[in-house]
């Protein structure tokens, strides 16, 4: 299950690799990553994977205020997820295993789920579809903008994408020197209403893994990541002015 953080492309066709070799499905997290590309591939058109699935949360590229959708190219896998999004039930009477009583008739074939988007929810996503290309345009822009005024800054790393990746960018990170600076940069921020966040806390420090005999030390390139990593505003309201403010302040903080 890779995971196409912050909207960067995972190395798909190395992962493609290793699944076929070991027979394995690949379910592709997008949910970072509408919009984005790999390879001059749209993430999502599952050309490396069996399956990929997409996060409509308010705060994602477009919304239907929750829900989300998943995307394949296997009329199997097509079928199963219809059956198991309606508490497995069919009425197709060509899938019938019983006989039919009646044009009432329907079978629970599996035990599924109440999965269903709802319809008022599938209207306001279909509209913010057509405004998804603006809404995307505008995210690279802020984001190249926070780029060419933070590349020169020797207390800041950016993290940039590989020439053959599109990266549709649902957040902003960047890479600051040590986990004191960063709480003291998130503090400052705060504290000029900057509103910021850290993407994301390593799963397995979460109680829950904990009492499953996680230990911390497991993962330490992702445990140094995240020590150093806070986010920065993205979003495609947000104007030029305020951009403007949240870099004057993060270089203030530095000068001080």
């Amino acid at each position: 299950m890779p995971v196409h953080i912050y909207g960067q492309g995972a190395r798909m066709p190395e992962i493609l690799k290793i699944a076929k070799k070991h027979k394995l499905t690949i379910i592709e997290d997008a949910c970072h990553a509408l919009g984005s590309e790999y390879k001059k591939t749209k993430i999502g058109d599952c050309k490396y994977s069996d399956m990929a699935v997409f996060s409509f949360h308010p705060v994602k590229h477009i919304t239907t205020g929750e829900g989300g959708m998943i995307t394949t190219n296997s009329k199997t896998i097509y079928e199963k997820l219809i059956l198991l999004r309606t508490h497995g039930i069919t009425w197709d009477p060509d899938k019938l295993v019983n006989k039919s009583h009646g044009p009432w008739y329907h079978e629970m074939q599996e035990l599924g789920f109440n999965f269903r988007i709802t319809d008022i929810q599938c209207a306001l996503g279909i509209s913010q579809l057509k405004r998804v290309k603006k809404f995307i345009k505008k995210r690279i822009e802020i984001a190249n903008t926070y780029n060419k005024e933070f590349r020169i800054n020797k207390n800041i790393e950016i993290i940039n994408s590989p020439e053959d990746c599109k990266n549709a960018h649902h957040l902003y990170i960047i890479k600051v020197k040590n986990g004191k600076i960063r709480l003291n940069l998130f503090n400052y921020l705060k504290e000029n209403n900057i509103f910021c966040q850290v993407h994301y806390i390593p799963v397995y420090w979460h109680p829950y893994y904990q009492k499953l005999g996680y230990k911390k030390g497991i993962c330490p390139k992702a445990e140094k990541f995240y020590e150093k990593i806070i986010s920065i505003p993205i979003y495609p309201s947000l104007e030029k002015a305020n951009q403007k403010k949240v870099i004057k302040k993060m270089k203030g903080f530095y000068a001080k």
